[in-house]
């Protein structure tokens, strides 16, 4: 059964290093932006608050960090970028989570910078076996239809 999402739960499962598992999102498979890692820290609770970081490997292979901060606005996050990409926003909600707080999926809707689509992230370090069957067996929990789940790509491979 699903866990309610509300800010209180999302804080609680949030903190942490996230890699992703699959991805319907151009912006990961265009083979210029490799090997992203998600880090969420919670920095306020009054109104969810979270800092953001998004680590990934430019096409030459030098490491590139989007980080900014986010806050809990009606039922979805919006990220703004700090420093060089202050101008930079994303709107994204948590669609699931799994029920040991492994995996999380995360709708992405569109903004100047990013597209709409789907990513399903995995806590760093989480001993899983076979994403995408769990994932598969447990979609409907995770927030995801039949589309949604036929829309990815899959990134993460077994362990």
């Amino acid at each position: 059964m699903a866990t309610s999402l509300t800010p209180q739960h999302l804080a609680e499962v949030l903190p942490g290093a996230w890699g992703l598992g699959a991805t319907s999102q151009l912006f990961w498979l265009d083979g210029r932006h490799g090997e992203p890692r998600f880090t969420f820290r919670v920095a306020g609770m009054s109104s969810l608050r979270l800092t953001e970081t998004i680590e990934f490997a430019n096409l030459d292979g030098r490491p590139r960090i989007l980080a900014g901060k986010t806050r809990w606005v009606r039922d979805e996050f919006v990220w703004r970028g700090s420093g060089a990409d202050a101008l930079v926003t994303r709107r994204w909600s948590a669609a699931g989570v799994d029920e040991t707080g492994s995996i999380l999926v995360m709708r992405n809707r569109r903004t100047r910078a990013f597209a709409n689509g789907i990513d399903i992230l995995v806590r760093e370090g989480a001993e899983l076996g076979e994403l995408r069957t769990i994932v598969a067996s447990t979609a409907a929990e995770l927030g995801l239809s039949p589309e949604d789940f036929a829309s990815l790509t899959w990134i993460r491979r077994n362990d």
